[in-house]
């Protein structure tokens, strides 16, 4: 029996519902991502189901799905009047559980909880999951009367005291939904005829990330066909990525070696030229002008990150679903060339940790002082900082002064700088790794990027029953992986005034 999951699997990749199927072995070991998109949505439905009271009928899960959508049907029978959830249903050989059935005049309310927040344009795989479970609920006899999809609403924050009555904004996707309802059997039979036969032929590309990272990348990539070693995609941007199409489509062009350096256009023209130079050299390329910005910082130089954890369900007055607080920041302070200090903050209290983070900055930076505060990816910290002002305008002045001071590395490396190592990204996980390889993020084990930083918060922080000793490994490990981060910048300031 195939599950509206298979459906979500065939509809982002039938290669993905067939190794599911046949060859689960061969996934990835599981990532951080995954784990916090399947922890976040077991937060989310539990919440939802809290919103429609304690007298709900709930369904037990059952081996036998046949069995357990008529035990469900029997259910909703004997209590009609009442809210049902997590309601099993059989449609044809395709298994669903409906994550509410909310009674209304004119029959149900199908009701289906994402992890996501509300936003204007409803995403394309939430109206095909709402038209999947439609068609299976039809089935069942049960009166439709609108579908709905219950979102978090961004704009709303916590007021405090459990209080999580503004949490959800549903929409009415009844209309959406309609064209894609009659395609579902379609999609079923498709999905019958791929598991029967061969392994599908397909390469890796967008698809294998979009809605959701998919766990067998690193499988399909050996199956690819050799690829250019310098392919023309690897140009930057969206803009980057269109002029690589166009020049793929008008002129042939598949190496990144192969246009003529004017047929490179756009604002960006002179990054994708010194891009193509150091493919066909084979060398990094670093030019002048960064020296010259770099030397004109004065001293003491703040080099600074933050680390973040964004909860789909606030646990911190004033805070909304998905903002980004940070937990954690690091702070290398350079007083003059080459003498340095370091400056760390680190709360696994559970806590709102945002008061607490301001006052060991103010502690760490002077607020009244010139130095420039250095990021890397300036956006990041910067909108930290105003919703920490907004949420704690006491410190506003302070916070905007911080503002005021930030020098993001990010826009001098990506008009002075390219290394081939970094395959088109400016990232500073591949920026760095190419200027001081003895500074690769793999050295730091699990927690060596942002979301598993995340990841180890949330471990340390709310896991039952966690063991001290096991605490303090994190803490470690996040102390290690944020001040790399820091002195990652150093590096490569230290680096992109080398240039001459």
């Amino acid at each position: 029996m195939l599950t509206k999951t298979d459906l979500a699997s065939f509809r982002q990749c039938p290669r993905r519902l067939w190794l599911e199927h046949r060859l689960p072995e061969v996934a990835d070991p599981a990532d951080a991502t995954n784990w916090r998109r399947a922890r976040d949505g077991n937060i989310v439905g539990a919440k939802a189901r809290e919103r429609l009271g304690p007298d709900i009928v709930w369904p037990l899960r059952h081996e036998n799905p046949a069995a357990a959508a008529e035990t469900a049907r029997q259910l909703l029978q004997a209590s009609p009047k009442k809210a049902a959830v997590e309601v099993p249903l059989i449609r044809n050989n395709l298994y669903a559980r409906a994550d509410a059935l909310i009674p209304a005049p004119d029959g149900y309310v199908l009701q289906e909880t994402k992890a996501a927040t509300h936003s204007r344009n409803t995403k394309a795989h939430h109206l095909e999951d709402a038209a999947i479970q439609r068609w299976v609920t039809e089935a069942s006899g049960l009166r439709i009367a609108r579908v709905e999809l219950n979102l978090l609403n961004n704009q709303w924050r916590y007021p405090g005291n459990d209080d999580y009555a503004g949490l959800f904004r549903t929409i009415d996707v009844t209309n959406a939904i309609g064209p894609l309802v009659p395609q579902v059997p379609e999609w079923l039979a498709s999905c019958e005829a791929v598991l029967t036969g061969p392994m599908p032929e397909t390469q890796t590309g967008r698809h294998c990330a979009d809605p959701y990272e998919c766990p067998f990348q690193g499988h399909c990539r050996k199956l690819d066909p050799p690829q250019d070693a310098h392919p023309l995609d690897l140009l930057p941007g969206s803009g980057g990525k269109k002029l690589a199409r166009e020049l793929a489509t008008k002129r042939g062009h598949r190496s990144l070696l192969d246009p003529h350096p004017e047929d490179f256009t756009g604002t960006d023209a002179p990054l994708y030229r010194r891009m193509q130079t150091a493919h066909k050299r084979g060398q990094p390329i670093l030019e002048p002008g960064a020296r010259a910005i770099l030397d004109a910082l004065p001293y003491p130089r703040y080099y600074f990150d933050f680390e973040g954890i964004d909860l789909p369900v606030p646990r911190w007055k004033g805070v909304r679903p998905y903002e980004q607080i940070p937990f954690q920041w690091s702070c290398h302070i350079e007083h003059e060339p080459g003498r340095f200090t370091h400056e760390e903050f680190l709360d696994l209290s559970g806590d709102d940790p945002s008061l607490p983070c301001i006052e060991a900055m103010i502690g760490a930076i002077p607020p009244k002082g010139t130095g420039p505060i250095l990021v890397y990816y300036e956006a990041y910290e910067k909108t930290r900082l105003e919703e920490l002002a907004l949420r704690h305008p006491e410190h506003a002045d302070t916070l905007h002064r911080y503002i005021a001071r930030l020098v993001d590395l990010h826009p001098i490396v990506r008009s002075n700088y390219y290394h081939p190592a970094m395959r088109g990204s400016f990232s500073i996980k591949k920026v760095l790794p190419a200027m001081a390889p003895e500074m690769d993020y793999r050295a730091l084990g699990k927690v060596s990027d942002g979301t598993a930083a995340q990841v180890a918060y949330l471990h340390a922080v709310f896991e039952p029953g966690l063991s001290e000793d096991r605490r303090s490994e994190l803490r470690a490990k996040l102390l290690a992986y944020c001040k790399q981060d820091t002195w990652g910048m150093v590096e490569i300031a230290r680096r992109l005034a080398d240039a001459h």
